[in-house]
C-alpha cells in the first residue's frame, strides 16, 4: 500500500467514469473519488448518488463552479438568465451539494469563489462574502484558481488571497497546482516561492494535472504531457512532506482510462522523486 492518498475526478452523472474508478479502487491504485456535483432532477440525482455510495469509495466532493452555472462572487457576471432565476438555480445546486456530502460521509467540499467582470474585484469580495453567510459549511475547502481563463479574471489566486476571501468562515483550503502555476506565469511571480506561502494555510486538498510551458491557460493536460511545464519536482517534494492530504487527479478526457495512465505516472514520480533522494 503506497504512502500517498491519490483519486480521480467523476462527475455525479456519470457511470462509465465511476465504474473505472471503482476498478482502479479495488486494484488501490487509487484511494479516493473527487465527486463533481452538478444540479439534477431530484430523481436522477439520487440515483447517481446512490450508484456512487455503493461502490463504497471514500470520497470528496466539489461543489458546482461557474461552469455549471453557480458562480458564487458575481452570479450574474457572464451569464444571461435572470436574476431570480440565477439565485434559484443556485440555492438548489448547493443544496444538492450539500445532500451529497452527506450521504457520502465527505469531510471536505471544495469550492470556487468564481470569475467576476474585469475592475470589479472589490463587489466580487462582498458577494462572495454574502455567499457564505448563506452557506457556511465546515466542510468547505476555498480552492485557488488561475488568475486568468478565456479572458474573464477569477477570484482567489495566491494563498494571500485565499486567506482575504477566507476570513473566518472557511479553515480549510485546496491547493490546485496547475491554477497556481496559471498565475505565477500571468504575474511574473515565481512558482515556488508562491507554492512555499501556502504552507501557513490549513490545505487539505490537493488538485493535480499539467500545464503547457510558460502558459496562463488551465488545461489539465496529464502529468506527462510532451508540452507539460508543471514544476513536478516542486509539487511531488510538497505531495512526499504532506503525504495524508489527498491529492485529486482532474482530467478533461472523455475516457476515463486516463486515470489508470496517470495514477502509474504519478505512483513513477513519487519512487523516482524518493529514489533521487529529494524528499
Amino acid at each position: 500500500m503506497p504512502d500517498y492518498n491519490l483519486g480521480g475526478t467523476v462527475r455525479l452523472d456519470d457511470p462509465k467514469t465511476l465504474a473505472r474508478l471503482t476498478a482502479l479502487y479495488e486494484e488501490e491504485a487509487i484511494h479516493h473519488v473527487q465527486v463533481q456535483a452538478v444540479l439534477l432532477p431530484q430523481p436522477l440525482f439520487r440515483e447517481h448518488l446512490d450508484r456512487i455510495a455503493a461502490a463504497g469509495i471514500p470520497a470528496v466532493i466539489h461543489a458546482p463552479h461557474h461552469g455549471h452555472g453557480v458562480n458564487p462572487c458575481a452570479p450574474a457576471a457572464y451569464d444571461n438568465r435572470p436574476i431570480k432565476e440565477i439565485e434559484a438555480y443556485v440555492e438548489e445546486a448547493m443544496s444538492q451539494t450539500l445532500e451529497a456530502a452527506d450521504v457520502l460521509g465527505a469531510e471536505t467540499i471544495v469550492l470556487h469563489a468564481g470569475r467576476y467582470e474585469p475592475g470589479a474585484d472589490a463587489a466580487a469580495r462582498e458577494t462572495f462574502a454574502g455567499f457564505l453567510d448563506r452557506h457556511s459549511d465546515p466542510r468547505f475547502a476555498l480552492e485557488n484558481l488561475p488568475a486568468v481563463y478565456a479572458g474573464y479574471p477569477l477570484l482567489g489566486n495566491t494563498a494571500k488571497d485565499l486567506t482575504a476571501l477566507a476570513g473566518e468562515t472557511i479553515t480549510h483550503f485546496c491547493l490546485d497546482f496547475p491554477h497556481l502555476a496559471c498565475t505565477t506565469n500571468y504575474r511574473g511571480l515565481s512558482f515556488t516561492e508562491e507554492l512555499e506561502r501556502f504552507d501557513a494555510l490549513n490545505v487539505t486538498h490537493h488538485h493535480l494535472s499539467n500545464i503547457r510551458r510558460g502558459s496562463i491557460t488551465d488545461e489539465h493536460l496529464e502529468l506527462d504531457h510532451p508540452e507539460g511545464g508543471l514544476d513536478l519536482n516542486a509539487v511531488v517534494s510538497r505531495l512526499r512532506r504532506h503525504p495524508a492530504v489527498p491529492t485529486t487527479l482532474e482530467y478533461k478526457e472523455d475516457s476515463p482510462e486516463v486515470y489508470a495512465r496517470q495514477a502509474r505516472v504519478f505512483a513513477g514520480l513519487w519512487e523516482g522523486h524518493a529514489r533521487g533522494g529529494r524528499d
